[in-house]
């Protein structure tokens, strides 16, 4: 599921459907609609809607090239008591949140319930209880054994996150939350594949040069808080390993791409992205330095 949202989180705008949908082996559109073209276009220049993936799409790639479950990258559960600073708290709420889809999207179920329990307590500790309500608590523990019901839950509880900052006009919160998230998928991945054995995985890492562009610009906006502005700091550093990434623009340009058995058109072509070995190792210790920086647990 892609939610169309005002806010400027947009991990995904005209690119390639990076870790959320692969659009690896996808025919494209040759006949479009170009109403449909016109829209995605004109809301790329006005900047009036940007996409915002659902964390089942967030591991929906990594589950299907192949990559294991790897328990050992999630942030463990015990860490959230030693969360008490307001900022810390919001960033491992994006941390807790990614790691609970994707204990979800393997059907982790006994995991995602207690991921399910650190991302309730840091909502509330953080203004976000609204968003997990008795009636969400039961639904999760009705469905622990239904990996479908279970997904769809995560992302009602994500979305009802995002729709909530973005009502209170939060952004500066909402970039904390949404940029921890994306670094967890990243970390996961890089913490998980082969550089050598898993080759679609890390070209979609490799597609994140996008990503990053897009999140910086939006925590640009709020760099007037002193929180977010930090935050600022640690990602423009990470930009500085992924623009050693070589780009080439594809032939075809921005194409819609229409996914095998879906009715559902998705954004792809742009640019052609390359990585080293080397490079890959650059944006693995640099995820590594940034996500452990927000996970350790306080004095």
């Amino acid at each position: 599921m892609i939610k169309k949202s005002k806010l400027a989180v947009s991990l995904l705008i005209g690119l390639p459907m990076i870790f959320l949908t692969s659009c690896g082996g996808e025919d494209k559109v040759e006949e479009t609609n170009d109403d449909i073209v016109e829209e995605v276009i004109e809301g790329l220049k006005n900047e009036s809607y940007y996409q915002i993936p659902s964390p089942d799409e967030m591991f929906g790639f990594i589950k299907e090239s192949g990559l294991k479950y790897n328990k050992a990258v999630l942030n463990p559960i015990q860490n959230v008591t030693s969360y008490t600073d307001p900022k810390q708290q919001t960033l491992n709420f994006g941390i807790y949140s990614a790691d609970l889809a994707y204990t979800a999207a393997f059907e982790e179920y006994q995991e995602s319930i207690k991921y399910f329990g650190s991302v309730q307590k840091l909502a509330d500790q953080i203004g976000l209880s609204s968003a997990f309500d008795k009636a969400l608590i039961e639904r999760v523990q009705n469905n622990l054994d239904n990996a479908d019901s279970l997904v769809a839950i995560t992302n009602t509880s994500y979305f009802a996150v995002v729709e909530y900052l973005e009502q209170n006009e939060q952004g500066g919160k909402l970039g904390l939350v949404a940029s921890a998230g994306w670094l967890e998928t990243v970390y996961i991945v890089c913490n998980s594949a082969s550089y050598t054995k898993n080759k679609a995985a890390i070209e979609r890492l490799a597609d994140q040069k996008l990503t990053l562009d897009n999140l910086l610009a939006y925590l640009e906006k709020y760099k007037a808080e002193a929180d977010v502005a930090e935050a600022l700091g640690w990602f423009t550093e990470l930009k500085v390993a992924f623009d050693d990434l070589e780009e080439k623009s594809s032939a075809s340009g921005i194409s819609l791409k229409k996914k095998e058995g879906a009715k559902k058109m998705v954004l792809g072509g742009g640019e052609n992205i390359k990585i080293t070995e080397a490079q890959f190792n650059a944006i693995k210790n640099k995820v590594n330095e940034i996500r452990n920086n927000i996970v350790k647990a306080q004095a």
